[in-house]
C-alpha cells in the first residue's frame, strides 16, 4: 500500500490507492496535487466541450449572438483554468482500488468544486448583461460533467489523458485512442454483467 506521506523523486506525492488517502493528499498538498499536476489535456477538452453548451443556451436571447459568443468565451477561459484542476483531481483518483470507489467519489467531488465556480462565473455574466441563461446551461453542464468525469477516470485507468506520467503520451495519441476507449466505456456495463453471470453460473 502506498502511504499518503510518501513523496516521489520529482517532489510530488505518490499516487495512493484509497479514496480517503487521495482526499487527504488533496487537502494537505493542494499546490502539488492541483497546480503542479494541472492537466492541460483535460483543460483543452473541457473548454471545447462546454463552450457550445453555453453558446446555444444564450443564442436565442435578445442580442443572442453577441451574448452567446461572450458566454462561450467566458466559459472557455474558466474551463481552461479549472478544467485542468478537475483533470488533476480525476488523475489523483485514477489508481484507487476498487475502481467503483473512485467512480462514486469523483463526480461528487468535481460537482462540489467546479459547478460552484461555474455558477458564480455565469451569475456575474448574467448580472452584467441583464439576461438569465445559466439555468438550463448549468443543468446540462452538470449532467455532462458527471458522465465525462467517469469517462475521464475510465480513460486514465487505461493510460490516456494523463500528464506528468511515465509514458508522456501526446494529446494527439490520446485522441486517436478515444474511439476504442469510448467503445469500451459504452459496452462496459454489458461486459461486466456477462462476466458476473458467468461466475455465478454453476459448473
Amino acid at each position: 500500500m502506498v502511504s499518503s506521506n510518501t513523496i516521489a523523486e520529482n517532489g510530488l506525492p505518490d499516487a495512493p490507492t484509497r479514496v480517503f488517502e487521495v482526499l487527504s493528499q488533496l487537502l494537505r498538498h493542494p499546490f502539488r496535487m492541483l497546480i503542479l499536476r494541472w492537466n492541460w489535456k483535460s483543460a483543452v477538452l473541457s473548454a471545447l466541450l462546454r463552450a457550445p453548451i453555453f453558446f446555444f443556451a444564450y443564442l436565442f436571447k435578445k442580442d443572442g449572438l453577441k451574448l452567446a459568443i461572450g458566454a462561450a468565451l467566458l466559459q472557455s477561459a474558466s474551463r481552461i483554468l479549472f478544467g485542468g484542476v478537475n483533470g488533476a483531481i480525476i488523475q489523483s483518483f485514477s489508481r484507487v482500488e476498487p475502481p467503483w470507489h473512485a467512480v462514486l467519489t469523483v463526480p461528487l467531488v468535481l460537482a462540489a468544486f467546479s459547478h460552484c465556480i461555474e455558477f458564480v462565473v455565469q451569475t456575474f455574466y448574467d448580472s452584467q448583461t441583464g439576461v438569465s441563461g445559466k439555468g438550463k446551461a448549468i443543468f446540462v453542464s452538470v449532467l455532462i460533467s458527471a458522465i465525462s468525469a467517469v469517462f475521464n477516470l475510465f480513460a486514465m485507468r487505461r493510460g490516456a489523458l494523463l500528464v506528468k506520467d511515465e509514458s508522456r503520451q501526446s494529446l494527439w495519441r490520446d485522441l486517436r485512442r478515444m474511439p476504442w476507449i469510448a467503445l469500451e466505456f459504452i459496452s462496459f456495463p454489458l461486459v461486466w454483467t456477462r462476466r458476473k453471470s458467468k461466475r455465478s453460473d454453476p459448473q
